[in-house]
This record gives structure tokens, sequence and C-alpha cells, in this order.
């Protein structure tokens, strides 16, 4: 019968792949501060090490991004940047990928990570407002852009449930 073990001790004692070069990480305009904490531990679940908040940090309580954030809080590089400044930020070899719907747009399922990571690439993925999504103008400057098939009757998601499933599926195609 299975019972509950420590976590901590389950993964210390785990071998888990590393990433030739971790996935980056933009919150384009995030409204909400626990989200962007809560992002930030997603993230450093999935191996991210870079994660840009597009917006004026002014705007955001570090209080609540570092709650929800939780260890991740200083385990993540962020930093907050402006909306013309960050595409100068992602280093070359990175594909930018928006995921949002689009009329253009991949399903996430269709995506071949696994071929890009073997090509020697690794991704920036662009997350966009919780409300609004990404704007048209940043979504053309990126490189694809990839949507979540859902099944359901709701045809959105909370954002870092999102980034949950996308960082999840390039980890899954790419590293296991």
């Amino acid at each position: 019968m299975s019972k509950v073990i420590n976590n901590q001790d389950f993964f210390t004692e785990q071998t888990t792949p590393i990433w030739r070069k971790p996935p980056i990480v933009v919150a384009w305009q995030f409204s909400s501060a626990e989200n962007l904490g809560a992002l930030l531990r997603v993230c450093d679940n999935f191996g991210v090490k870079q994660v840009f908040f597009v917006g004026d940090e002014s705007a955001y309580k570090v209080a609540k991004i570092k709650r929800n954030a939780t260890t991740a809080f200083n385990k993540i590089n962020f930093k907050f940047i402006n909306e013309q400044v960050v595409w100068d930020e992602i280093p070359k070899g990175y594909l930018k990928i928006a995921v949002d719907t689009t009329s253009e747009s991949v399903s996430l399922i269709d995506y071949d990570f696994n071929r890009e990571y073997q090509n020697n690439s690794s991704f920036c993925f662009f997350f966009g407002n919780e409300t609004v999504g990404l704007e048209d103008e940043t979504i053309s400057e990126c490189d694809a852009s990839i949507h979540i098939p859902m099944i359901g009757q709701t045809y959105s998601m909370n954002v870092v449930q999102s980034a949950s499933v996308v960082l999840f599926e390039s980890v899954k195609q790419c590293l296991y």
C-alpha cells in the first residue's frame, strides 16, 4: 500500500534531467502580483532560470509576489523590464513563442519542442495579461504561437495554469 512521503526527500534522491539552455519566461503586463509569484514557483518546478516581468515594478507589492513564490523567490532570476527592452534581453538561439490563441497558433499537442531543442534551440515563452492576453504586436514579434487545446465549455485558463501546462509539455518532450 502506498503512503505519503516527504516531497523534499523524494525529489532530492531522484536523478533529474537538466536543460542545456533553460527556457526563459516573459510575463507580459500581468495585473496580479499573486500570479507573478505563482509563476516564479512554477518556473522553478520546471527548471526555468530567468523570468522577465514586462511592466512597472511599482504597480506590484513585492510581499505578495514573495508570498506566492515561496522558496522560488530566491531561486529564480527575475526582473522587471519595459516592452522595448525585453526583445534585446532574449539571447540568440531562443525561439520566441507566444502562448495565446491566434489565427496561426499551433496546438500544444502538435508543437515539436524536441525537434527545436535537438537543433540546439531553446524557448522563450510569452504569457499575456490575465484579461486580454498578448497584444497582436507582441505576437507578431514572436517566432511561433501555440495554444492549449481545451475540450470543456470554458475556453480560457488562468495564466499560471497555462504556464504549468506549457512548461510541463516542453520538459516532457525535451528531457524525458
